[in-house]
């Protein structure tokens, strides 16, 4: 007899869906395209998309999203024969709250030359009034350091010699808006929800900067009628597991290929001085300001801060999920000493919120142990994140006269995971843009810390140039690196609780 095969997610499965999951409370068959969003991972389904729900909810309009991908993952894998639906399960400690989001109304993935052509057709429909996109850091073609567009970024070199047929996400804005301005279509309005710094105005920089190179009628255009918004996004969602899946299709009888996972917690802060036509989500709680810059600030030299400097050491020291770092004391008091004596004192004040509750609440959500957030995945492209999460935060200790005991020790940390060894020299996966890079520089400098911490410091892309000029700096953080390698992470761990 042949095995029984668990029917997928879609509509004709719908009711088969225990009564406990919520399942959307507007009419979907009346919902009509008006969101286009780049970059279809898991993040965006637990966030932007749960969001557009709760917005359609509130009140109704055409405001449904169609999701696109430039690259892999293809996203028939995942919304094939799903119509876009998909569920997303909250999870905290003994609770699991599952729900339907049907927001996603259509979804495209870039393959070759007519896939291309339908997604920027997609992209030049009047109908779209709102592009949001979570592409990842690496994904603006930014030069870290300055943020400014990296003219010598392979898929911008590409874009600058074929520019009707564009690569990266800069050169699908530009085309996309070049098709708009031609047919006297209005641009839509852009949402950056990456975790970089002045995400917005970040974009703007890259897409004329490669106007500049490529199309350089656009350039005028473009600054006059862009309209790029700056917002900060926030919810823990690590990568959906197949033991996920697995468990949602014994309990369900129902498998869905698209499930996402993540925290109760979520932010989304909208800094919007256009005072643009939105889908209505602060009707569901997300904030509209003037300024998200202190925003921006607290959580990712707070929330992210913590995840990358510690995340850098757990990888190394053995551990394998973030909440399992987390729920070593060591680990929790480490971060909340450097997040109160080094990162606080460098804050602005946040509207609405108590700093030091911020930092209890950061401890708190990421030893949630239902989330399986694996270390290696927080580092992730570390080189496109350790500007603000790190290294911002000491240039602002260093100004302020302290000494950034816990931020230094958790640079060293993330050096040692950049070169794709462990403390022991044993090779693990890393996958960073600079990590060919990175390792040519570690198999000059062998076993002296102090070479490697010289050669890292010397990438001005991810270092700038004033650290490897601070010989202060460049002592505490040999010093670091070769105390993790002598003295393992525990060790350094205590010593820098000491100091």
């Amino acid at each position: 007899m042949a095995p029984m095969v668990t029917p997928r997610l879609g509509p004709d499965t719908l009711d088969a869906l225990p009564a406990g999951i919520r399942q959307p409370g507007y009419d979907r068959a009346a919902l009509r395209p008006g969101v286009l969003h780049l970059g279809a991972g898991a993040f965006h389904r637990c966030h932007q998309a749960e969001w557009t729900d709760d917005a359609l909810e509130a009140t109704f309009g055409t405001w449904g999203i169609v999701d696109i991908n430039l690259r892999a993952p293809d996203l028939a894998g995942q919304h094939g024969g799903q119509a876009g639906y998909f569920c997303r399960e909250l999870r905290h400690v003994g609770v699991r709250e599952r729900r339907l989001v049907g927001a996603v109304i259509d979804t495209h993935t870039v393959t070759n030359a007519a896939t291309l052509t339908r997604a920027l057709e997609l992209a030049a429909a009047p109908a779209i009034r709102v592009i949001t996109m979570t592409v990842t850091e690496k994904g603006y073609c930014h030069t870290p350091a300055t943020g400014e567009l990296n003219a010598a970024h392979p898929d911008i070199v590409y874009d600058i010699a074929m520019p009707d047929a564009p690569v990266s996400v800069p050169g699908f804005i530009l085309r996309a808006l070049s098709l708009r301005h031609e047919r006297g279509v209005p641009f839509p309005t852009i949402l950056s929800c990456d975790n970089v710094p002045d995400n917005g105005a970040t974009l703007r920089r890259c897409v004329i900067g490669l106007a500049r190179l490529s199309a350089p009628a656009m350039v005028p255009v473009l600054e006059q009628q862009g309209r790029f918004l700056n917002t900060m996004v926030d919810r823990i969602v690590p990568a959906t597991r197949e033991a996920d899946r697995a468990a949602f299709a014994a309990e369900t009888s129902v498998r869905d290929e698209a499930l996402v996972v993540g925290e109760p917690f979520r932010m989304w802060v909208i800094e919007d001085p256009y005072n643009s036509t939105l889908p209505p989500w602060h009707l569901a709680g997300a904030i509209v300001v003037g300024d998200v810059h202190p925003f921006e600030l607290l959580k990712m030299r707070v929330l992210n801060g913590i995840q990358t400097n510690v995340s850098a050491l757990g990888l190394i020291g053995g551990f394998e999920f973030m909440s399992d770092v987390m729920a070593e004391p060591r680990f929790r008091d480490f971060a909340r000493r450097t997040m109160t004596r080094e990162v606080l004192p460098g804050l602005p004040d946040v509207p609405g919120i108590e700093l030091p509750a911020y930092v209890e609440q950061s401890i708190d959500r990421l030893q949630n142990p239902e989330l399986r957030h694996s270390t290696a995945q927080i580092v992730t492209d570390g080189s496109q994140k350790i500007r603000q999460r790190l290294l911002e935060p000491i240039r602002a200790c260093l100004a302020l006269g302290i000494v950034p005991h816990g931020l230094l020790l958790g640079t060293a940390a993330w050096m040692q995971t950049a070169t794709g060894t462990d403390l022991a020299g044993r090779p693990h996966e890393a996958t960073d843009p600079f990590h060919p890079r990175i390792r040519a520089l570690a198999d000059g400098a062998g076993s002296d810390a102090r070479a490697l911490v010289g050669a890292l410091l010397s990438i001005g892309d991810i270092f700038g140039d004033d650290l490897t000029a601070d010989a202060a700096v460049v002592d505490a953080l040999a010093e670091r690196l070769d105390g993790l390698r002598q003295h393992g992470v525990m060790a350094m761990l205590e010593a820098a609780i000491r100091a």
